[in-house]
């Protein structure tokens, strides 16, 4: 079962992933932390692992609270320092953001979180630790790309080519076989 929550002023999508209905695993818990965990106690599931596709602030801003209560966060090794930098953006749009470290710092590969499998691909481009979650035939495309378009490449770390070559990347994955869950 996967849910979405629509998130803060920029509507960033946090999807929740559970395979027993009892717990789950979180991609991408932005901003309203209490919305996050008011779904999750409706629901009555219990979150292992937050998985970060990029980060920056309005998809990681609730992680802070979720792991002083034990949840791992994960998110690939390029955009790690985002957590505790200015990288982060939260001083563009003048938001405070709670400052933490990733448990678990991501390559390319595939893992196993909470006994569900998920394909990770780097592809940067929005930023430099961009990522692309793939769980069964949903792919999690963060900020790579929107429901009409692709991602911002104009802050510090983004770069279009590369944005252009990680869409090339991740072609054989926009069929009909799959589900694209985007960013925003």
């Amino acid at each position: 079962m996967i849910y979405k929550i629509v998130l803060g002023e920029l509507m960033e999508n946090c999807y929740i992933i559970t395979e027993d209905n009892k717990s789950c695993v979180i991609i991408d818990a932005g901003e309203e932390y209490e919305k996050i965990d008011a779904f999750l106690h409706e629901k009555n599931l219990s979150p292992k692992a937050i998985l970060l596709t990029h980060g920056h602030f309005d998809h990681c801003a609730s992680c802070k609270k979720f792991q002083e209560k034990g949840v791992k966060i994960y998110i690939h090794q390029a955009d790690a320092d985002k957590l505790y930098t200015n990288g982060n953006l939260s001083y563009i749009v003048q938001k405070s953001f709670d400052s933490f470290t990733a448990d678990v710092l991501l390559q390319e590969g595939e893992i196993e979180v909470n006994n569900i499998v998920f394909k990770v691909l780097h592809t940067p481009g929005h930023s430099k630790g961009s990522v692309v979650y793939i769980y069964k035939n949903n792919v999690f495309c963060g900020d790579l790309l929107f429901e009409n378009g692709y991602g911002r490449t104009d802050f510090y770390d983004g770069n279009f080519s590369e944005l252009i070559s990680s869409i090339k990347k991740i072609k054989p994955y926009l069929n009909s076989n799959y589900t694209i869950l985007y960013g925003h």
